[in-house]
């Protein structure tokens, strides 16, 4: 792992640029990037939506979302967040999105989540991180599980998509876990 807070091998943490709100708005267009990302109905946002929500993030003490680019070329690859963070009791909720298809399946995602998961718990001190995620996202599924997620709830047929209901996952991770596997996945143990 990179000792660097924001940078892997592959991709940085950065804040949100203004330009971003176009390329975002572009994604909200892909109705299955939508819905692997998120419960609500899939619709196109206009730029404004992402600007404002990029402002009101900067002043939330309780979120903390990046851009997710390119080392090669700085290009925007998705966003990942530390979000509703209950201080009191040290957990916050984790999120990834990979706007880009190609960009999919490449590692990027893994390195991403890898990098906001040090950052959650060695930078803000965290005990644990929780997620959701459609249950049919067998893709996010195996990262997260790769990652040391444990499964932890189902809400059963939770999500309608395409007149079929289906499952929604909670998923979370102890701080502790996150050190365990670092460790084992050390050189030479």
């Amino acid at each position: 792992m990179s000792p660097d807070l924001f940078r892997g091998r592959l991709v940085r943490l950065c804040a949100p640029r203004e330009d971003d709100a176009e390329i975002l708005s572009r994604w909200s267009e892909d109705a299955q990037y939508r819905r692997l990302a998120d419960t609500d109905a899939a619709r196109p946002l206009a730029p404004g939506h992402f600007r404002e929500r990029d402002e009101a993030g900067a002043e939330d003490p309780n979120n903390f979302e990046f851009r997710i680019r390119a080392l090669d070329d700085d290009r925007l690859l998705g966003f990942v967040a530390v979000c509703g963070i209950e201080w009191v009791n040290r957990h916050g909720w984790v999120a990834i999105g990979i706007g880009d298809p190609a960009e999919r399946g490449r590692g990027v995602g893994a390195e991403a989540m890898s990098l906001v998961l040090k950052y959650a718990f060695h930078e803000l001190g965290l005990h644990r991180v929780s997620l959701d995620v459609i249950a049919d996202n067998q893709a996010a599924i195996a990262l997260y599980r790769n990652l040391g997620f444990i499964e932890e709830g189902r809400l059963r047929e939770r999500v309608l998509r395409d007149g079929k209901r289906v499952d929604l996952l909670y998923m979370g991770m102890l701080a502790r876990d996150w050190e365990v596997g670092l460790q084992s996945a050390a050189p030479g143990t």
